[in-house]
Parts: structure tokens; C-alpha cells; sequence
């Protein structure tokens, strides 16, 4: 995995600073915006895994963008599912010690019930949600593949792919999540939050191009369009 490259091939690109402004106004567009630049990171994935020499997207088809960034939310809450199941009664758990009124002793196993289900379900939620954090990155390689929602719901193409590229897929995580905690906390605590938009969408960027370069070394070529 080239991580310089990935880091670095955003400015590699002529029209770099245009881009990244344009996609942090799109970004304020509340709903399509978001679903807009999960699609444009979607893009950089199909431009890598296509060994494009300069993969950063243009936003001339934002439908595209948009529409690409919804299938790929959906496709991640039909996984989220499960983790919803999980949290939802850690809840409504908590509601129980209400119904005992002024029965101290009723309250305090109730509160104990509680505290047991939150710890055991909650200890569930969490392993989900690690497990989730590494399916996300295949379910957008699997979507850049087929082309299609379809792709990301067949579980065993997905499991394989992730028991095959796990190591690939726990270093681009690793590497995504500190490279957005430092930025975004760094330009929150220096510029009020202003460059947080567009650093937003260079992180979109720089993990589709992990990503990318994950399916690609799988041998997964984009359909052509």
C-alpha cells in the first residue's frame, strides 16, 4: 500500500484547490451534500482501482456522486441493523426502575437488571461496530466492483474479501481515523473551524484512494461505464 501517495495525490492535481472548495460548498447542502461526498470518495475508489494517472474526481456529475453515496448509506444500514438491535433495549432497559414508584428495594434490582443488560449488550454493540468499521471500506470496493447495491449485500463475497485483505483493511482504518483526528482537530483549534469542511472532503478523498489501492492489489477492476 502506497500510503505517500495517498496522502499526496490530492495536490498532485491541477485543479486540487478548486475541487476541495467546491466539494465543502456542496458539502453545506444539507443531506445531498453528505450523500454527495460519500459518493465523490466513491469515485476516487473506481478512479484508482481504474489506475487513473490523476484519480481526484471532477464534480461535473454530481448526480452520479449523490446517487453512488446513497446506495452505499443504504447498503451500510442494512448492515448498521444489527447494532441497532443491540443498542435500542439498552434504552428502554433503563425505563424499568420507574415502574417500581417508591419501592426502594424494587428499584435497586431493577437498576441492577439494567446495568447487567447495558454492560452485556453493550459489550455486543461494540465488537459489532469494530466488525463494521472494517465490512465499510469492502462495501464500497464491492459497490465500485458490481456496480450495484447487490454487490454489497452478498455476505460471503463480502467476509471473503475482508478475510483475505484484512491486514490492508485495518491499516487503511488505522490510518483514516488519525489522520481526521489530527486535521480536523488542528484546524478546529486554529482557524474556528473553517478548514473543516474541505479537509473533510480531502479525507473523503485520501480514504478512497486507500481504499482503491486495496481492490486494486485484489486484481478488482470498475465495470466499464
Amino acid at each position: 500500500m502506497d500510503i505517500g501517495n495517498a496522502f499526496g495525490f490530492v495536490f498532485e492535481d491541477e485543479e486540487w484547490v478548486k475541487k476541495i472548495l467546491l466539494g465543502a460548498l456542496i458539502s453545506l447542502i444539507p443531506i445531498f451534500g453528505q450523500f454527495a461526498i460519500m459518493g465523490y470518495g466513491i469515485a476516487v475508489i473506481r478512479n484508482v482501482m481504474a489506475g487513473e494517472p490523476r484519480p481526484l474526481p471532477n464534480w461535473n456529475d454530481l448526480v452520479r456522486h449523490f446517487a453512488d453515496g446513497l446506495m452505499f448509506w443504504i447498503a451500510t444500514l442494512i448492515y448498521a441493523l444489527p447494532f441497532l438491535i443491540l443498542v435500542c433495549p439498552i434504552m428502554v432497559v433503563w425505563l424499568l426502575p420507574a415502574l417500581a414508584g417508591e419501592q426502594e428495594d424494587l428499584t435497586n434490582i431493577l437498576v441492577g437488571v439494567a446495568g447487567l443488560v447495558t454492560t452485556g449488550l453493550g459489550c455486543l454493540a461494540f465488537l459489532y461496530g469494530m466488525l463494521m468499521a472494517l465490512v465499510t471500506p469492502v462495501l464500497q470496493i464491492r459497490y465500485v466492483e458490481t456496480g450495484e447495491i447487490g454487490g454489497c449485500l452478498r455476505l460471503g463475497e463480502v467476509f471473503r474479501f475482508l478475510r483475505a485483505n484484512i491486514g490492508s483493511v485495518i491499516i487503511s482504518q488505522l490510518l483514516v481515523w488519525m489522520a481526521g483526528v489530527v486535521l480536523i482537530s488542528v484546524a478546529g483549534g486554529l482557524t474556528l473551524g473553517l478548514l473543516v469542511l474541505p479537509i473533510s472532503v480531502w479525507l473523503a478523498a485520501f480514504s478512497g484512494h486507500l481504499y482503491g489501492q486495496i481492490g486494486r492489489q485484489a486484481g478488482i477492476a470498475p465495470p466499464v461505464v
